[in-house]
């Protein structure tokens, strides 16, 4: 998809039509060209084409079937990031990439021009593409002689526009809220609910903080109201599997709490009893649709289409190009990240004490009787892996396959490699090579388990069961997978202790859990956390039959303060003389 700055995209109207400044193609033209375009992206199982040329069809005729109008619907959801984003890891203390300044952010080489965390471009376009959406597909005919059906298809697929803008706007707000220069008030994204065209004034200021919430929270609301709680119907062809993917009313109950949590958290100005108690209802309300309180599904492949834990995730493909890039050499990878000694050390021990205050925690023996998630998330040196027909043996100890100057010359810089989201069906061993389908988790039950228990503790504390269900309670939920059915005395303290202690592990557990999963990034800024840190690695030594192990800085991160906030794209700062730049930028 290519990219198109704001300006461009806020001055084509439904029409088409291009502001004077544009390229000279009149109107007629510029409407063919662009819904021309759009009918690529429609699915091919959409009805029979009608047999004349689309150019010479009429703007009403495109928008009066789906098999055209639809596809603006589509493209949406086709534009949906499918990978997660690893890098961001690689900008706190989780992980570093295997090829050193490959994470430059980091290293005290962020600057506006140079800045990589990006989207405004993309998420801006999408909004175009939904607005025009809402604007004209409100009579789509998806079945011409069933009337019913197509009552009900148009219903959910206008929710769905409602719920994917949203969702846009959302990544708008996480990328770009922030102070800027000159207020003490925090800004988030200049709100575009229509298409606009040139007789609107397009020099666009940023909405308020809060502003930007309600916008979100409005649309959520209204897809809510209006599409499938969920689709878990084996055969259901309105709301069956075949949807999943789609937005739903779970998801927007759940992007809900996610939104209300970031606007309660401290980085944001905001943050007091009344908006964490905002934050923990809507995640408890999320919670209740989802069908209350429950144990979560067990770990096991990541990529498992039918764990309804997973609320929302993206389109599916049978792929091992993840595999290829992440797992170790003697896997046939490229071992591109690097888990931190940082991370590995959050990780608690099998009794659920941290390794620093556990009886079961042997520093001789640092990989045995530890949390389970230890052995799911990150490949350590000898972990035994079974990929395809083959069980490996990882070695990262000096002169192992896995460490520096093995199979690979950069081999690991921390002793460690990513295994979350990878899955053993894939072998990439030659003359054997196999794939296994993969998607990107948008939205799931664990990060919802999280967000409540973080909001609750900080509104009522960890006991207060108001909503049925306490922090403590749904804590109990995320541990009780990692660590069985141990009698979790650690946890009961850190709760007993009161709301600062269980703060801290609830953060630590959301690290754990939510790893690699383009969420620390993001948390250590808006709970106004230290952003530089000494990244840890391990040099492990074979002696006999054992290891010794030595605990070094790999790589140590420089922020400045205001590197809190991510810039808005210089380009256009520079087009829109309102929109006001974060500060320090």
């Amino acid at each position: 998809m290519r990219n198109i700055n704001m300006m461009t995209i806020m001055k084509e109207n439904v029409n088409g039509t291009k502001a004077k400044y544009m390229p000279n193609i009149n109107n007629t033209a510029m409407k063919k060209l662009l819904l021309a375009f759009l009918t690529l992206v429609v699915l091919v199982s959409c009805e029979q084409l009608d047999p004349r040329p689309i150019q010479d069809l009429t703007t009403e005729d495109l928008w009066s079937h789906a098999t055209y109008g639809e596809g603006i619907l589509t493209t949406a959801y086709i534009n949906l990031e499918t990978n997660y984003n690893i890098g961001l890891e690689y900008y706190t203390d989780n992980a570093v990439p295997s090829q050193p300044g490959a994470n430059r952010l980091a290293l005290g080489n962020w600057t506006v021009e140079n800045n990589t965390i990006s989207g405004w471009d993309g998420f801006y376009e999408n909004i175009k593409y939904l607005n025009l959406f809402l604007e004209n597909a409100k009579d789509l005919s998806y079945f011409v002689s069933d009337t019913e059906k197509d009552s009900l298809f148009n219903h959910y697929r206008y929710g769905e526009a409602y719920y994917l803008r949203a969702w846009y706007q959302w990544r708008l707000l996480q990328n770009y809220g922030g102070f800027p220069k000159d207020g003490n008030m925090a800004l988030g994204y200049p709100i575009v609910t229509k298409a606009l065209n040139v007789d609107d004034n397009l020099d666009l200021p940023r909405n308020t903080y809060e502003e930007c919430v309600q916008q979100i929270i409005a649309d959520c609301d209204t897809a809510f109201n209006t599409i499938p709680l969920d689709y878990t119907d084996r055969r259901d062809p309105y709301i069956g599997r075949a949807n999943r993917g789609r937005g739903s009313g779970l998801a927007a109950k759940t992007l809900k709490a996610r939104v209300y949590l970031y606007a309660a958290s401290p980085a944001f100005g905001n943050s007091n009893p009344e908006t964490w108690s905002r934050a923990a209802e809507a995640a408890a309300e999320a919670i209740d649709a989802a069908g209350g309180l429950a144990d979560l599904s067990a770990y096991g492949n990541f990529n498992t289409g039918t764990n309804y834990d997973y609320i929302w995730s993206s389109s599916t493909a049978s792929r091992n190009d993840w595999e290829y890039m992440y797992y170790p050499p003697s896997l046939y990878g490229q071992g591109a990240c690097n888990p931190s000694q940082n991370l590995v050390d959050a990780f608690p021990a099998s009794d659920g004490y941290p390794i620093s205050e556990s009886a079961a925690y042997d520093p001789n023996d640092p990989y045995n009787n530890r949390d389970s998630r230890l052995d799911k998330f990150i490949f350590y040196n000898g972990d035994e892996y079974k990929a395809g027909a083959n069980t490996y043996v990882i070695d990262t100890y000096v002169g192992g396959d896995d460490a520096p100057g093995g199979i690979s010359f950069l081999g690991t810089r921390t002793g460690y490699y990513l295994k979350k989201f990878l899955s053993e069906k894939v072998s990439l061993n030659v003359g054997s090579v196999t794939s296994d389908y993969k998607f990107k988790v948008l939205l799931g039950k664990t990060e919802l388990y999280l967000n409540f228990a973080e909001a609750a503790n900080e509104a009522f504390g960890p006991y207060d069961d108001r909503y049925g269900f306490s922090a403590f309670e749904v804590m109990e939920k995320i541990r009780s997978r990692a660590l069985g059915s141990i009698d979790d005395t650690y946890m009961k303290s850190q709760a007993d202790a009161g709301k600062d202690a269980f703060r801290a592990f609830i953060h630590n557990e959301r690290r754990v859990e939510l790893c690699f999963e383009e969420q620390r990034f993001w948390d250590l800024r808006r709970w106004n956390e230290d952003l530089n840190h000494s990244v840890k690695g391990v040099s492990i030594s074979q002696e006999g039959s054992g290891f010794t192990y030595e605990y070094t800085t790999v790589e140590n991160h420089e922020y400045k303060d205001y590197m809190r906030f991510v810039p808005l794209p210089y380009d256009q700062t520079l087009i829109m003389t309102n929109l006001k730049q974060n500060q320090g930028w």
